[in-house]
């Protein structure tokens, strides 16, 4: 095989993987019941580091179509996925433009174990160590609040929270700046969540208010996770939007 091993398009390669194993569970090479090949046999075959093996069967846990238990493997549970919302962003422009345009200000920052709570968001708990971030973003002219954030930066960029009072703009551009490594992709997950009581007292809001929860998680191309952002906004102040436009449309006229 060639030095990008088995691969021939640029998609990361964990979604390459993950796409590779979701069709032989369809086709029912691995029917439920069954477990998956393990991670070091995901790793020989398709010539990938145990971070891409490792985010491609996270894919499969987010399809519904396996479980992982540390120690047991990846059992198989279904042939088809689960229907769910998740938003994967494919451009960082608007992102960093929205990090630009804010101000982060730092509560709290040290290295504590992830709760089980976000344990999830961040991966398994061989992903290695984590430097938490708590912080309340502001609008920066006004200092309104418009959410609570708790952000995990891995641990072998923990340099960068030294930096972090006079970061402007995004963490992650700062982190690629630095250390030279490049963010792939950032997928972006939003439900609707009571909000934690540290979140609630920094967003000023009573007890156990309801609030939007936009988790992002930004990896590099080889399925390495960077960061990982939990943010919590006041459901009465949350606001979406996007913009989608058909591929090879052409502009209007007139």
């Amino acid at each position: 095989m060639n030095a990008d091993g088995p691969f021939a398009d640029d998609r990361p390669r964990y979604q390459q993987v993950a796409e590779v194993l979701r069709a032989r569970i369809a086709e029912g090479l691995h029917p439920p019941g069954t477990q998956l090949p393990t991670e070091s046999d995901i790793c020989a075959e398709f010539e990938v580091s145990r971070h891409t093996a490792r985010e491609a069967l996270r894919r499969l846990v987010d399809a519904g179509l396996i479980q992982r238990r540390q120690g047991s493997g990846s059992l198989v549970i279904a042939r088809e996925a689960q229907q769910g919302y998740a938003h994967t962003m494919r451009s960082l422009d608007e992102l960093f433009q929205y990090a630009a345009d804010t101000t982060l200000r730092v509560l709290a920052t040290g290295r504590p174990l992830p709760g089980p709570d976000v344990a999830d968001d961040i991966g398994t708990a061989d992903e290695g160590e984590w430097v938490a971030i708590e912080g309340l973003r502001l609008e920066t002219g006004t200092q309104a609040p418009i959410c609570f954030s708790l952000i995990f930066v891995n641990a072998d960029f923990a340099d960068v929270v030294t930096e972090i009072a006079q970061i402007r703009g995004a963490i992650y551009r700062r982190i690629e700046q630095r250390f030279g490594v490049e963010v792939a992709e950032v997928e972006q997950m939003i439900r609707v969540d009571k909000l934690p009581p540290e979140a609630a007292r920094a967003l000023g809001q009573r007890g156990r208010a309801m609030g939007v929860r936009v988790t992002r998680r930004y990896l590099d191309a080889a399925g390495r996770v960077i960061i990982v952002s939990i943010n919590w906004h006041p459901a009465d102040r949350f606001r979406y939007g996007m913009r989608m436009r058909r591929e090879g449309a052409r502009p209007g006229r007139g």
